[in-house]
């Protein structure tokens, strides 16, 4: 899946500018997909020249011309085409993960506190996910696919968060016990923390 995917799909739902794009994206879909303004500008002028993307501009009056993009009979079936395919699995890059590989090299507490900051986070992530699920009609066929998704989303986070708590909890237990290796917190401190 790439940006121009979101881009078709959402253009889909209804015509919109690139900035409009790029708030529905940031305000209410971000649990889907990040991108910046200037990654969906350029994204949107490439399915323009690719024949997917009709543009409509709009004069303003002491402002600069508003561009409207919606889809095109190509786009339709491009967009199509492409909700026809198998999904790819999901990948996950999460650096944080990644350093818990090296648990070994980090003291306790620290990670801890980073997993209390990720658990602070995914709370957050679930209230404004929570919010935004209120808001989608249960009974509106139409909607039922971004209810899906958002509550796909919001069950992440729930899992995130709880096992943020367990993980949290194991550290700070072990908090009290000695590592073998000395920590990076030690390194940095010098020779305090080592082992002789």
């Amino acid at each position: 899946m790439s940006l121009q995917h979101v881009l078709l799909v959402l253009l889909s739902k209804e015509s919109n500018t690139g900035y409009g794009v790029g708030r529905l994206l940031r305000d209410e879909l971000s649990h889907l997909w990040d991108a910046r303004l200037q990654q969906i500008y350029s994204e949107l002028a490439k399915l323009e020249a690719r024949g997917l993307l009709a543009v409509e501009t709009v004069e303003l009056p002491n402002r600069p011309a508003k561009k409207i993009y919606s889809l095109t009979g190509d786009g339709q079936e491009a967009l199509d085409a492409w909700l026809l395919t198998r999904p790819t699995p999901r990948v996950c890059k999460d650096d944080f993960l990644v350093r818990l590989v090296c648990l070994e090299r980090l003291s306790p507490q620290l990670l801890a506190r980073r997993l209390e900051e990720r658990l602070d986070e995914m709370t957050r992530e679930e209230a404004r996910l929570s919010t935004l699920a209120a808001k989608i009609s249960r009974t509106d066929p139409a909607q039922l696919g971004s209810l899906l998704a958002l509550e796909a989303a919001l069950t992440r986070a729930q899992a995130e968060a709880a096992w943020c708590g367990r993980a949290a909890a194991v550290l700070h237990e072990q908090a009290g016990e000695a590592n073998a290796q000395p920590s990076v917190d030690d390194r940095r401190r010098g020779s305090q923390g080592a082992v002789a």
